[in-house]
């Protein structure tokens, strides 16, 4: 039997480092913004219907999708962002659907969803259980800021078109802490796969 795991948080929340711990202690990770990544490749539909909404403007020299100049675009205009999410959503729920199948095929012990609006999309009805990576405002504007080298007022931005970090912790069933560091973050991961017997 597959244990599902919904693994959400704010952007730069610390939710990679703790997929990436979960992986490494046996976990299969299917990660939502990876998979965004590939419905927008050149060729998909989905860059095509983008395209239509968007214009050429929001594709590099090569015919990729300008990933900057989209967010730019979305981030400041929430009727853009819901166009962008009506494209997007369907095409990445039905790979998600699909890897998921797969994993629980092959009877994996554990599959986490890492999924940043997992409680806004409604996944969490396909976890046993919720897990949200939570850290200070403060803190998650820094490592936003210092990650895709935003402004403030960009990175602000970026972060309010989410759910709030304490709401989402009261829908989560579980709620780890990263506010102080990778050794004490780490730990508390592992202590939650050993309550679980998912070691």
């Amino acid at each position: 039997m597959t244990y599902v795991l919904g693994l959400t948080g704010g952007i730069a929340s610390g939710k990679s480092t703790v997929a990436k711990i979960l992986s490494e202690n046996g976990a299969e990770i299917i990660d939502a913004d990876q998979i965004a990544r590939q419905v927008v490749v050149p060729g998909t539909i989905g860059l095509k219907q983008i395209t239509q909404v968007f214009g050429t403007k929001i594709l590099t020299t090569t015919g990729q999708l300008n990933r900057k100049k989209l967010g730019e675009i979305v981030f400041s205009n929430p009727d853009d962002l819901k166009k962008l999410t009506a494209i997007t959503a369907p095409l990445i729920r039905r790979e998600l659907k699909l890897q998921l199948a797969k994993l629980q095929q092959q009877q994996v012990k554990l599959v986490v969803l890492m999924i940043p609006l997992l409680f806004e999309t409604g996944y969490q009805t396909w976890c046993d259980e919720t897990l949200s990576v939570t850290l200070p405002l403060k803190l998650q504007l820094q490592r936003l800021q210092q990650r895709d080298q935003l402004t403030t007022a960009a990175a602000q931005a970026r972060i309010a078109t989410q759910m709030s970090g304490k709401k989402r912790d009261q829908l989560a069933d579980t709620v780890i802490d990263n506010s102080q560091g990778i050794g004490a973050l780490e730990k508390q991961v592992i202590k939650w796969l050993q309550e679980r017997n998912l070691t």
